[in-house]
């Protein structure tokens, strides 16, 4: 009898793990396409996500980029690589940032080249979110010109605006010398990423970045905490009717 029985046993629970196996197998990672240039690149923004969501036990991204230094969102599209690249598959979500002077001086041209790089994510049953960008240093005025293209750009083609360049606006106006700046007075700092990669935890994932290690960033976590909480403020309003 209990010949019979063990090997019964064994193998009820052999199909009870290999049925467990299979339900705690991880999500396929949501894939990501940022389309910019060094704003993104500079200090590895997209990395920086990715840690923070693996930080915060959040879905995992499988995160690519077509980044080019200066680049407009015009240039990416005439060349033909952003278009190329987004046409590569079904992603998830398509970032778009625009050249950080484009706002300011030619708001009708990132209209014109965000809606047709949008007609291409569309293409793809994806979906675009806006990388709202910051003023320089030294020219904070600025700031309202980058946000009013960004969510003029928002509203004509739907979009989600991941809000940095506000999170940015907030930090400075509380401590005008917290150093997101580099020396460049345009680029950001390892700080100044983190607080953008902060924000984008907060959109991508719908939650708050608070409490997530600064190390990412070359932070202790007493100064991230600073920088999330910002981060968390923003995104909350800007969801705001």
């Amino acid at each position: 009898m209990c010949r019979i029985i063990r090997p019964f046993i064994v193998a009820v629970l052999g199909i009870a793990l290999g049925s467990s196996h299979v339900q705690s197998a991880d999500p396929e990672p949501k894939p990501i396409l940022f389309i910019g240039n060094s704003y993104t690149s500079v200090n590895d923004l997209p990395k920086m996500i990715a840690e923070l969501a693996k930080a915060g036990n959040q879905p995992a991204f499988d995160i690519q980029r077509e980044l080019i230094g200066g680049a407009t969102l015009e240039k990416h599209f005439v060349e033909g690589k952003g278009p190329k690249k987004i046409a590569e598959k079904n992603w998830d979500l398509v970032i778009l940032q625009e050249n950080s002077m484009r706002p300011i001086t030619d708001p009708k041209a990132m209209m014109e080249y965000g809606k047709k790089l949008d007609a291409e994510i569309k293409k793809q049953k994806s979906k675009t979110l806006l990388y709202l960008t910051w003023a320089r240093d030294g020219a904070p005025e600025n700031q309202t010109k980058i946000t009013t293209a960004y969510r003029d750009l928002a509203k004509e083609i739907g979009a989600t605006i991941v809000p940095v360049g506000l999170a940015w606006e907030a930090a400075l106006k509380d401590d005008p010398k917290c150093g997101l700046h580099a020396a460049d007075k345009s680029h950001p700092t390892k700080k100044g990423t983190y607080l953008g990669a902060c924000v984008f935890y907060g959109v991508l994932c719908r939650k708050s970045p608070v409490g997530l290690p600064g190390k990412p960033g070359g932070l202790d976590d007493a100064d991230a905490k600073k920088l999330q909480e910002i981060a968390w403020k923003t995104v909350e309003a800007s969801r705001s009717p």
